[in-house]
C-alpha cells in the first residue's frame, strides 16, 4: 500500500532560490521539506548579485522585505563605459512601482536573513548534507523520495505530494528525467570577485560594464562599502594563475579606493532551456529549467518569478479550489519572459563585440547624451494562460504603488492584496458591482475586495466586505486612468487578469474567470459541516 505523503512539497536545493521557494510556499500554508546536499549555512559561494522590482513584490508579499531593504542598493539600469569611465551607452530600466527597477546586494547577507526566517517557520523542514538520489511515483500519485547522506553512509526515504527542483543548472534530477533541451549554443565563464573597502564612497546608481578591457568587466555597487566585479574571461583561460594576478592588477587600476577581496569564484554557464519544466508531479524552476547569460543579472529574479507563479497554483490545488491541471499552465505562463531575457542577454553580448562602441568612443564629447541613452523593459508579460481579454495590460505585473491603510499607515498596495484573486475598484465598493452568482463563487474562493479612495475625497471605511485604502499621492488613480479602467482584477501571483472599464465588463471578466478557473470543489470537511 502506498504511503501517505509526509510533506506537500519537496524542494531540491537550498540555495537562495530554494530558500525563497520554501518561504513563498509556506506563506501559502504549504508544508515543505528542503533538501540541500551541502551544509545549508554555507553561503560563501554566491553568484547572485541583482534582483528586479518584480522580485521585490514577491519578497514584500511573503513579509521579508523590511529586513532585506537595508541590505539592498537601488540601481537604475546598466551603463557601458570605456577604461576612461566615459559612458558610451546607458540603458535605463523602466520602473512602474515605488521600488527602484533594480537592486544590487551581497548574497550571503540576503541568504542569512532568509535562512533565519525559514528556520523559524513551522511549515518548513530543513535537511542539509543530504542528497536526493531518486524519485518514484506511488499508486496514490504521491512521490517516494530516496535520500543519501554520503558522509555517514546512511539512506532514508519519505513521501511528498510534489517535488520542486531548484538546484541549479547542472541538476541531476533534470538529467534523470531525460528532458530534451533547447540549446542556444553560447557558453562562457565569469570570474566573480566580491570586495569591500574601509572607506565609503557615493556609489553609482548603475551597473557598469567596461567593454574595452582585455575582457569585459562588470562592476555592481552594493552600498557604500561593498562591490561585485565580474570578469568575463574565456573558459580556456579562466584557471590560468596569470589571469588571477591580472584581475588583482585591474582592481587596483580601476577601483576608486583600496579593496579587500572577500571571496572569488568561477561561474561557468551555458544558455539553454528545458523543453519541459514539469514531469508528472515533479516541477523544475530557475537555472535548473533555464540557463541564461549573466549580463543582465536577472537569472535569480526569473527563478523567483517561476516559484511565485507555481506556488500560487499549488496553493489553490492543495486547497481543492482548482484541479491539478491548473499546474500545467506554469511553463506556458513563464516561458515567454524567460526566452525574452535570454535573447536580450545575447544582444548585449553581441553589442560588446560590435564595432559600434568603438565608433561611439571617438565622438562621446560631441554626441548628445540622449542619443546614447535607451530604455528597456524586462518586466514579465504572460501571453498565454489564465487571463481576461488580453487587452489594456492583462498579463502584465501589477506593480502597485504606496497607499494609506485604515490605520493611517503608508503601505504598499501589493502587501495587502489577497492570496487568491483581488478585485480593486476606483472610488466604489467592488462588491456592489458584482452579480450575485459571481459573488458566491468569489466568496468561496476567498477573493479580496479593495476600494480605492481618491486623494481629493475624505477617507471613509466601508465595512461591507471591501477594505478601503487612501490613494494619497494619486498614483493608483493615474494608473487606472491610463488603462481607462474602473476595476482591476489581480491574480495571486500579482499578474493582472483584467482591467475593466465598467460594471458590465467586470462581470463578463468574472464569467470568463469561472470558465478558466473551474468552480469550487466541495471537499469532505464541507460535507461533514453540513
Amino acid at each position: 500500500m502506498a504511503e501517505q505523503p509526509q510533506f506537500e512539497v519537496l524542494i531540491v536545493g537550498g540555495g537562495l532560490l530554494g530558500t525563497t521557494a520554501a518561504l513563498v510556499l509556506a506563506h501559502y500554508g504549504i508544508k515543505v521539506v528542503l533538501v540541500e546536499k551541502k551544509s545549508w549555512s554555507d553561503t560563501l559561494l554566491a553568484k547572485s548579485a541583482r534582483i528586479d522590482e518584480e522580485t521585490m513584490l514577491v519578497l514584500e508579499q511573503i513579509g521579508v522585505l523590511k529586513e532585506l531593504l537595508p541590505l539592498l542598493h537601488p540601481l537604475e539600469g546598466i551603463q557601458i563605459v570605456d577604461k576612461r569611465a566615459r559612458v558610451l551607452m546607458q540603458f535605463n530600466q523602466t520602473s512602474k512601482s515605488d521600488f527602484a527597477p533594480l537592486y544590487g546586494f551581497y548574497q550571503p547577507e540576503i541568504q542569512t536573513v532568509l535562512q533565519k526566517k525559514a528556520r523559524k517557520n513551522p511549515l518548513i523542514t530543513i535537511w542539509d548534507n543530504q542528497e536526493v538520489e531518486t524519485l518514484e511515483e506511488q499508486d496514490n500519485g504521491s512521490i517516494l523520495a530516496y535520500l543519501s547522506t554520503p558522509k555517514k553512509l546512511k539512506y532514508s526515504h519519505f513521501t511528498t505530494d510534489y517535488v520542486l527542483v531548484c538546484n541549479g543548472q547542472y541538476s541531476r534530477i533534470a538529467n534523470f528525467l531525460g528532458i530534451a533541451i533547447q540549446d542556444y549554443k553560447y557558453s562562457s565563464s565569469v570570474l566573480c570577485v566580491d570586495a569591500t573597502a574601509a572607506t565609503a564612497v557615493d556609489q553609482p546608481k548603475f551597473v557598469q560594464t567596461i567593454y574595452d578591457s582585455e575582457f569585459p568587466v562588470t562592476r555592481i555597487p552594493h552600498g557604500a562599502y561593498r562591490e561585485r566585479w565580474e570578469f568575463q574571461i574565456p573558459t580556456a583561460q579562466i584557471n590560468d594563475p596569470a589571469i588571477h594576478q591580472k584581475v588583482r592588477t585591474l582592481l587596483e587600476e580601476w577601483s576608486k579606493r583600496p579593496l579587500e577581496i572577500q571571496s572569488s569564484f568561477v561561474y561557468s554557464f551555458e544558455t539553454k532551456i528545458l523543453e519541459k519544466w514539469q514531469d508528472g508531479r515533479i516541477f523544475i524552476a530557475g537555472d535548473a529549467a533555464h540557463i541564461m547569460p549573466p549580463y543582465l543579472g536577472l537569472s535569480l529574479s526569473a527563478g523567483i518569478k517561476d516559484v511565485a507563479n507555481l506556488a500560487a497554483k499549488w496553493s489553490l490545488v492543495q486547497q481543492q479550489k482548482m484541479p491539478a491541471t491548473t499546474l500545467q499552465r506554469y511553463q506556458i505562463e513563464r516561458i515567454d519572459n524567460v526566452k525574452y531575457l535570454i535573447r536580450l542577454n545575447l544582444w548585449v553580448k553581441r553589442l560588446f563585440e560590435s564595432s559600434k562602441l568603438k565608433w561611439i568612443r571617438f565622438f562621446v564629447p560631441i554626441i548628445p547624451k540622449w542619443l546614447l541613452t535607451r530604455t528597456w523593459d524586462t518586466s514579465s508579460l504572460v501571453r498565454s494562460g489564465t487571463l481576461g481579454s488580453r487587452l489594456r495590460g492583462a498579463g502584465t505585473v501589477a506593480l502597485l504603488p504606496l497607499v494609506i491603510n485604515n490605520k493611517a499607515k503608508e503601505v504598499g498596495l501589493n502587501s495587502i492584496l489577497g492570496d487568491y484573486y483581488t478585485i480593486i475598484a476606483m472610488d466604489s465598493n467592488p462588491v456592489d458591482a458584482i452579480q450575485v452568482r459571481y459573488l458566491e463563487y468569489l466568496a468561496k474562493m476567498e477573493t479580496k475586495f479593495i476600494r480605492i479612495i481618491p486623494s481629493q475625497k475624505t477617507f471613509l471605511e466601508d465595512h461591507r466586505v471591501a477594505e478601503s485604502v487612501y490613494d494619497q499621492k494619486g498614483k493608483v488613480a493615474a494608473m487606472m486612468q491610463e488603462k481607462k479602467a474602473a476595476f482591476l482584477i489581480v491574480r495571486p501571483d500579482r499578474i493582472v487578469y483584467e482591467y475593466c472599464s465598467n460594471t458590465q465588463k467586470l462581470n463578463a471578466a468574472l464569467a470568463q474567470l469561472m470558465i478558466s478557473e473551474p468552480p469550487y470543489v466541495v471537499n469532505k470537511n464541507d460535507d461533514d459541516d453540513e
